[in-house]
């Protein structure tokens, strides 16, 4: 077990997101804020992240703007509201592929990241079917994909096959295969409070674990390429990691957070939360 100090920041948001891709089924039900954040861990000599965003230029500056993502923030500007610097992350921590999870690698020049094998290798082969595939690969740049193969010749991106215990101390690895994407994972922070596990997009929303009108059953998320099956199974794996409690799951897309953990607003519109601080870490809140 370890003690880190976590930090949810928002780098960005969507506020016309439609309901139904967050709570499949659910049509007609308008539209909804969603949150774009990434999680930040700061101890146990490392500074960490569980994905890292994307980069508001070219392809993907299109790309966001066509799912309606607004007010995006740097990497060095969202962290300094932190103290840290991008360089000074060792170690990303990558759920999935999607863009806005995978798609600012080249801002954390220090850092090694880790992958599991089936997510890239799934990617791989859905870009290589063409067109005709192009629903399962609209939330994929295919340059991200490339620039992954390259961290993986290079050394500094590791693909893991299946669970891993402890990639940092205290911090474990979890694949939920072919629900969201082809190989997303969850990641388990072991504190002495307990454990955080972070959801990665195999659920958008509270609502997603708890039901509507919380009913208890569960909804998977509206979009991906898995089955609604193993949507639906990754739901109640991550809630039983987290021994049946929703508070200790972390859903990084939901903008209820900010009601949820301690956080603030800053001059650019964007949130941060302080999830659980270290012992002598100090706050950053206002």
């Amino acid at each position: 077990m370890a003690d880190y100090s976590i930090w949810m920041l928002e780098y960005a948001h969507c506020p016309t997101q439609p309901v139904s891709s967050v709570l499949c089924g659910q049509h007609n039900r308008g539209e909804m804020l969603l949150t774009c954040t990434y999680l930040v861990l700061k101890g146990e000599g490392h500074v960490a992240m569980v994905d890292v965003g994307y980069n508001y230029a070219g392809p993907q500056k299109a790309r966001a703007d066509g799912f309606g993502v607004t007010d995006w923030q740097p990497p060095d500007q969202v962290l300094a509201k932190i103290g840290l610097r991008p360089q000074e992350v060792d170690t990303v921590l990558l759920t999935h592929a999607h863009f806005d999870h995978m798609g600012n690698l080249q801002a954390f020049p220090n850092a090694r990241f880790f992958l599991q094998q089936r997510e890239l290798a799934g990617w791989e082969g859905a870009l290589a079917l063409g067109p005709r595939y192009g629903f399962l690969t609209q939330a994929v740049d295919p340059s991200d994909v490339a620039l992954a193969k390259d961290l993986v010749q290079a050394g500094r991106m590791t693909l893991v096959d299946g669970p891993v215990q402890d990639v940092l101390p205290g911090i474990h690895l979890r694949p939920v295969y072919d629900s969201h994407t082809f190989g997303s994972q969850l990641v388990l922070i072991d504190q002495p409070a307990g454990r955080w596990v972070v959801a990665g997009d195999n659920c958008y929303a509270y609502e997603n674990l708890t039901g509507l009108g919380a009913d208890g059953v569960f909804v998977p998320v509206g979009f991906g390429v898995g089955s609604q099956v193993n949507m639906i199974k990754a739901l109640d794996e991550m809630l039983a990691l987290a021994e049946g409690k929703v508070e200790r799951v972390i859903v990084g897309h939901e903008a209820k957070s900010w009601q949820v953990f301690p956080s603030w607003c800053s001059a650019d519109g964007l949130y941060a939360a302080e999830i659980e601080l270290a012992p002598g870490e100090k706050s950053r809140r206002p």
